[in-house]
């Protein structure tokens, strides 16, 4: 059955065509759009047509009930009559069950308690918005369990008017931090995990830089903390309730909150029974995903994806004009021991909000002041920490995995042991944890190989890795688009293993400052 599924949201809209239990097609509105957090999904839908992809069993539309997206819904549907199908369904509903499905149909769970906290939520009725759910989901049953929903105000009134108003005691997860970082100037999709990295900040205030080192963003500090710590024993709360009430081991996390890496750390650090599986693609773009999952559930057997790396992919490379040579392994590891960012560029990109080899900035993670000359580079703030990509069979020795056998996703801000301290002070954090990627050969082979490469020559089996974009700006999806990257930068060079070619794009000297 071949199944088109639409969610039209307030941000981080996304299109998903499933057929036969597999995805065939997946793409974000922001990446093709190039506007972060868009809810326009007319251009992925043209995409769809250019490629042929125009027939399909069922459509389904997911819409909220908001005037200012009628719009969207009316232009959404213009351009859908120009598909083939049998069958177009509009519906109104909630989101958060499509959340639960996303994260369990690829947990490879048959069944699981499934916590889906996020920090707006969808439509109940035209008024309410979902905030808090929780799920029990069996892969041999019909039957879906819904044991706890929180819904809270109208929408049509201002969200941070509201957040104003309300008791900050009586907030839920998402509202607090809505409100926090609506306070500290930011947005309510990007404050959120700029609040998390400044939160470990906490008794490590000399470590903040000009001009962040003042008693203001101190102050800023103490909160951020104490709302990091808050919402995440709420939620670790939940987790013990419903897992002890059902005597249920197995636990999927999904919705924004779940890009909280360091509360992921949290829960198995205090959970040591559980098992878990934190949806990749848990915030609003993995909508379209689990909303495939939903409608196909009964139809066919759902394929859990093995990796998410599903979104676009270049079928050729147009180098005219490019100043381009052949490399090896060896040649980007020596660019990157002379102090270079690497942009790698491979495969399909990544679905979500990391980077994950296929579209990555890469740099040496034992440079000092490594996070400091990324961070410049890429126009973002210098409190915010970087991530590590590290070999899987190395990763228990530099840090601590408890119970975690791997990390693919990035998902857990993970505590460093005394040699990743020392040793790859770029990616360590404050609080002295570190978002890790482990990798495989089988899960990403050039990314491995370059990694084991940077190993042999220094002994650290790791490498920073960032998203390969600028501040403020999604993920870099198309060729064009790393192009575009480059030469609106100081990045100079692109690196694509598959054809084993290097491109470079030289700027003026840049000037750490």
């Amino acid at each position: 059955m071949k199944i088109l599924t639409v969610p039209i949201l307030m941000h981080d809209s996304s299109v998903c065509f499933f057929d036969d239990g597999k995805i065939q097609e997946y793409s974000m509105g922001e990446r093709i759009t190039r506007k972060k957090h868009d809810h326009t999904l007319i251009k992925n839908l043209n995409l769809l047509l250019e490629n042929d992809i125009n027939f399909f069993d069922k459509i389904v539309v997911i819409k909220h009930v908001m005037k200012e997206f009628t719009e969207s819904l009316d232009s959404i549907i213009d351009t859908l009559k120009l598909f083939n199908y049998k069958e177009l369904e509009i519906l109104d509903e909630t989101h958060h069950i499509y959340h639960a499905y996303c994260g369990f149909y690829n947990s490879n769970f048959s069944e699981a308690i499934c916590i889906v906290v996020d920090g707006i939520g969808a439509v109940l009725g035209g008024t309410d918005i979902e905030m808090e759910s929780v799920y029990y989901l069996n892969k041999n049953k019909e039957k879906i369990d819904l044991f706890k929903r929180t819904r809270k105000f109208n929408l049509y009134n201002s969200i941070f008017e509201h957040y104003e108003k309300t008791p900050y005691k009586e907030q839920t997860v998402g509202e607090k931090f809505g409100l926090i970082s609506h306070k500290f100037g930011y947005n309510a999709l990007d404050g959120p995990g700029k609040l998390m990295g400044l939160a470990q900040y906490k008794n490590k205030e000399k470590k903040l830089q000009y001009p962040y080192n003042t008693n203001e963003w101190k102050q800023k500090v103490d909160r951020a903390y104490k709302l990091q710590q808050e919402t995440q024993d709420h939620v670790l709360h939940l987790i013990k309730k419903y897992t002890k009430e059902t005597g249920i081991k197995n636990v999927v996390i999904s919705g924004g909150y779940g890009l909280n890496c360091v509360a992921n750390y949290h829960y198995i650090k205090n959970l040591k029974d559980i098992n878990f599986y934190i949806d990749p693609i848990c915030f609003d773009a993995g909508i379209s995903i689990g909303a495939a999952y939903y409608y196909s559930s009964y139809e066919c057997k759902i394929n859990s994806l093995s990796s998410v790396y599903i979104g676009h992919k270049e079928e050729s490379y147009d180098l005219t004009g490019l100043e381009t040579k052949r490399v090896s392994y060896d040649d980007i590891v020596n660019l990157l021991l002379d102090k270079n960012i690497i942009a790698l560029f491979q495969g399909k990109s990544e679905a979500g909000q990391r980077a994950l080899g296929n579209r990555s900035l890469l740099f040496d993670p034992r440079i000092v002041n490594g996070k400091d000359i990324v961070n410049q580079i890429k126009k973002r703030e210098s409190f915010r920490p970087f991530a590590g990509t590290i070999l899987q069979e190395e990763a228990h020795k530099w840090f601590n995995m408890l119970s975690l056998k791997e990390s693919p996703y990035m998902q857990y801000a993970i505590d460093a042991k005394q040699n990743a301290i020392e040793q790859v002070p770029a990616i360590v954090h404050a609080d002295n944890t570190c978002r890790i990627q482990t990798v495989t050969k089988k899960q990403n082979k050039h990314f491995y190989n370059l990694i084991k490469c940077f190993y042999e020559k220094t002994n650290v089996p790791m490498l920073l890795n960032t998203s390969f974009n600028l501040g403020g700006e999604p993920l870099v999806e198309t060729f064009k688009h790393a192009i575009y990257t480059l030469k609106n930068s100081q990045i100079e060079y692109l690196y694509l293993p598959e054809i084993e070619i290097l491109v470079t794009i030289k700027n003026k000297e840049f000037i750490y400052q």
